[in-house]
């Protein structure tokens, strides 16, 4: 009887496996992006990029390795925003991985498929086998076979509107498009069976696979991978909280906390050192990570409890426009949860739906665990469903057994009765799964008929700015807001985002928040032309039915597109810095918007910006402390408001810049090179790199190493006095400085 449970169970299996990859047959043949997936890709394109410039620049030593990596690891992304490091930031195994295989693969099959093609057919494959990775949880803690089938049949079918969890709207074509959840979503129900495994059974075999899935899965996306670590404590606590509740004596609760603590301690420790290269920068540099007002609220404070509740009992969480049957199913798991011997999946759930009430609920207790105060708590809804995925079937097992026991049916045996219940359940909740699955594919078909008919046009449009750019860089601005939205290619992806996921610097567009430029770069205004030499758009590219500004020069037409260009001083520019501002970097949006909105900018005037909390000490300079995002403190100790006294930075007004730059050039985006003249002594002048502002930013002045400072609105700058012809080198770090 177990051989043909084990038949079935793999029989479930496959034909999961099966159905994904014919629902979802459309998302390889992808050829434009509509969502996030834009954003993953260009990480990609960029580090494939990188891969070429490692092997062109690293020294060919002992130290080529190391060079290698950590370039790869830790590099310059120039799309958006005035540039941000997100590697040093954000999951970057997932993209080295693609390009390493994709590379591989292109040396033994040449000109197979593209890199774009290559990425979306791993999507496709991440998303159908993800029944696969649940399957094999199951079986790790022990669990029957055909609970196991159950859980693959399950596993792909949660439905909410667009959460943000483990459902088809988080993944495909027409949803958000959130490919890199998938990257640490395949080896999560791993980390998670493997942990419990070791609480049980305390075997090395266990260990080994649980700090390797933890690893895996904080690797694939931080965010996954910290609600992986926060589910160690709750998974070795759970013994101590079954025996607070059979009200065991004090010195058993004691001595089982302590093995719980230790447990969490052997467990969380080895992977974070692993991975400690990228965690512990990342955190020393919080600083320098900005918490955009441009994010909506409910992303970092989630929805509260009341909500939430009402959601889950509702089925939204689960069960989005249909019968309630997973929802069902998780609240009898949670009960058959705790009298199968593991009440810590069923605490597992209720721990992620708490957290998921998130900041509205909790305000700033959350801050207690590390790491939450910028998390954006809706994602927990991801804890919730991989939970929920546990429970489920656990419950569909539960009800089979406990029919099979009833003295109505005691000639039928307990597995026709879970196939009978195993597929009502699945034909309840197929149909929604292959409506939306239908419908995506309807639209893919669609854009890919468009952009066939768009796509010289837009490579056309693509060749000529990238041929543009290699002797006059700059970033381009292909509009903004609604009107941006509207100027499309194939009527589904706005010019400035098919165009920056191509490696091409744009502006007012925003897919990660995270620079600091992020939140001010919005104050662009497009009839002001100071503000085109401010963030160095030289190129604007628009459909022809738009009335350019006076300032702008048409440098190519077609009947889709139109290409300005517009003077500017380039990536590197003079100026002078004639005052110091302290803030934290949640106070200076203000403030530097005062500053873009003034004629200061144009003058060339870039104020000093230091991120910290502490007053200014060795300066001789104007100088004034930000206390919150209105009111700053001037060094008499007096309190002012930036909405009835703005800031004061003058240079006198006979002041005339003694400093010209002869010339410059970038290489990758990762090192710019300048040729500058200081013709008299000026205390206050300084060189400014258009690129935002990150400690590591590294400067040389006629070899000369000098520390760099940041100006506003978050650039990088020198300060030069004396007369004199510099070369002036800035690059960007990798964690290793190999030149």
């Amino acid at each position: 009887m177990k051989t043909l449970d084990k038949i079935i169970a793999i029989l479930m299996l496959l034909f999961s496996i099966g159905f994904n990859l014919w629902i979802y047959r459309a998302e390889p043949t992808t050829t434009i992006d509509p969502n996030d997936n834009a954003f993953q890709f260009a990480l990609i394109e960029r580090t494939n990029e990188i891969w070429d410039y490692t092997g062109r620049t690293c020294p060919k030593t002992m130290l080529y390795p190391f060079c290698y990596i950590s370039h790869l690891t830790n590099h310059w992304v120039p799309n958006w925003a005035q540039g941000y490091n997100l590697p040093y930031y954000y999951s970057h195994v997932p993209q080295i991985m693609m390009v390493g295989s994709y590379r591989m693969l292109e040396s033994i099959i040449k000109n197979s498929l593209s890199l774009f093609q290559y990425y979306h057919l791993n999507i496709y494959l991440l998303l159908s086998l993800f029944p696969l990775s649940l399957f094999l949880a199951f079986r790790i803690l022990k669990f029957p076979w055909l609970t196991a089938g159950i859980a693959a049949l399950l596993a792909s079918q949660i439905s909410t509107d667009g959460l943000y969890g483990i459902d088809q709207s988080s993944f495909l074509w027409r949803g958000w498009g959130l490919s890199s959840q998938l990257f640490a979503l395949i080896w999560f129900p791993l980390a998670i069976a493997s942990i419990i495994a070791w609480t049980k059974d305390h075997s090395r075999k266990s260990y080994f696979w649980s700090i390797i899935f933890l690893s895996f899965t904080t690797s694939g996306h931080l965010g996954i991978g910290m609600m992986t670590f926060l589910a160690i404590p709750v998974i070795c606590v759970t013994p101590v909280i079954l025996m607070i509740a059979e009200k065991q004596k004090y010195r058993h609760v004691i001595e089982s906390l302590i093995v719980a603590v230790r447990q969490t301690v052997i467990l969380a420790i080895p992977p974070i050192l692993i991975l400690s290269y990228w965690i512990v920068p990342a955190f020393l540099n919080n600083n320098f990570h900005n918490i955009s007002v441009w994010d909506p609220v409910w992303k970092f404070n989630s929805y509260g409890a009341q909500e939430a509740i009402s959601m889950f009992t509702n089925g939204s969480l689960f069960d989005f426009g249909r019968f309630p049957v997973m929802t069902i199913l998780l609240l009898v798991g949670i009960f058959a949860s705790m009298t199968n011997g593991y009440p810590m999946i069923g605490l597992l759930f209720i721990t992620y739906l708490f957290l998921f009430f998130g900041r509205t609920t909790w305000g700033g207790l959350l801050n207690i665990i590390p790491g939450m105060s910028e998390f954006h708590q809706h994602r927990f809804i991801v804890g919730i469903h991989l939970a929920g995925l546990f429970l489920a079937p656990i419950g569909l097992t539960f009800l089979s057994e406990k029919i099979t026991k009833t003295n109505v049916h005691k000639f039928i045996t307990l597995l026709p009765i879970t196939l009978v219940l195993t597929f009502a359940t699945f034909w309840f909740v197929v149909p929604q799964t292959i409506s939306y699955a239908s419908y995506n594919t309807t639209l893919i078909q669609q854009a890919n008929a468009k952009y066939q008919e768009e796509k010289n046009s837009f490579e056309e449009l693509l060749g000529t700015l990238r041929e543009l750019e290699k002797n006059n860089p700059g970033r381009v601005y292909a509009l903004r807001g609604n009107e941006g939205k509207a100027f499309t290619v194939a009527g589904s992806t706005p010019y400035y985002m098919q165009l920056s996921t191509y490696g091409i610097p744009t502006v007012l567009w925003l897919p990660e928040t995270w620079s600091m430029n992020s939140d001010t770069e919005q104050f662009f205004i497009e009839e002001n032309q100071s503000h085109y030499s401010l963030y160095n758009i030289r190129y604007v590219v628009a459909p022809p039915t738009k009335k350019p500004q006076a300032f702008w020069n048409k440098l190519k037409e077609t009947e889709k597109w139109v290409l300005y260009e517009t003077k500017t001083e380039g990536y590197i520019s003079v100026g002078t810095s004639p005052a110091v501002v302290t803030a934290q970097k949640t106070d200076i949006i203000n403030l530097v918007h005062l500053w873009i909105q003034s004629d200061h900018p144009k003058k060339s005037l870039f104020p000093e910006l230091r991120i910290a909390k502490q007053e200014i000490k060795n300066t001789s300079l104007p100088h004034f402390q930000m206390t919150d995002p209105v009111t700053y403190v001037t060094p008499d100790g007096y309190r002012h408001s930036l909405l009835n006294e703005p800031p004061v930075y003058e240079n006198p007004k006979d002041f005339m810049l003694p400093m010209i730059v002869h010339s410059q050039t970038v290489d990758m985006d990762m090192k710019y090179a300048a040729k500058v003249e200081v013709t008299t002594s000026c205390p206050t002048c300084v060189v400014v790199l258009k690129q935002t502002y990150h400690p590591n930013w590294k400067t040389t002045v006629n070899g000369k190493s000098v520390k760099p400072i940041a100006v506003f609105p978050f650039y990088v700058a020198i300060r030069l006095e004396s007369p004199g012809l510099y070369e002036i080198l800035y690059s960007y770090a990798s964690l290793i400085q190999f030149y």
